[in-house]
């Protein structure tokens, strides 16, 4: 790789890591000790689980960079936990939007009955 090339990449990560810094700077500007008691449960799984999911993937990053290949590091097991409790935590804030009943289509039979009945009984008039 070139020079200028590599000149080209540092200056783009140092942008990027500017915007995460600026992105992350109300959360960093409290501990997270007072931050927590604030937020609400579902609000304070996800934010656990991004700081966790966000070290685990600098420390990727790390052992990319220093040539460890990081498949083979127990990192990979912990960002794959990681990823689950999100999915859990995706799917507890799903349940809570519908109210707690996962199944949102739900057939009324009664209703059913009625509407087909009246259908029928229309058809019969004509």
């Amino acid at each position: 790789m070139s020079e200028q090339k590599l000149s080209k990449h540092v200056d783009q990560l140092t942008v990027a890591v500017g915007q995460v810094q600026r992105a992350l700077e109300p959360i960093l500007k409290q501990p997270l000790s007072e931050v927590l008691p604030k937020l609400s449960t579902i609000q304070r799984c996800e934010l656990e689980a991004l700081v966790a999911y966000s070290i685990d993937t600098l420390f990727w990053i790390f052992l990319k960079i220093n040539g460890i290949p990081p498949k083979e590091h127990p990192v990979m097991k912990e960002l794959q936990r990681v990823q689950r409790y999100i999915a859990k935590i995706n799917a507890a804030k799903t349940t809570v939007s519908t109210g707690g009943n996962e199944r949102t289509l739900q057939l009324d039979k009664d209703a059913a009955d009625r509407f087909i009945k009246g259908a029928l009984a229309s058809t019969s008039k004509r």
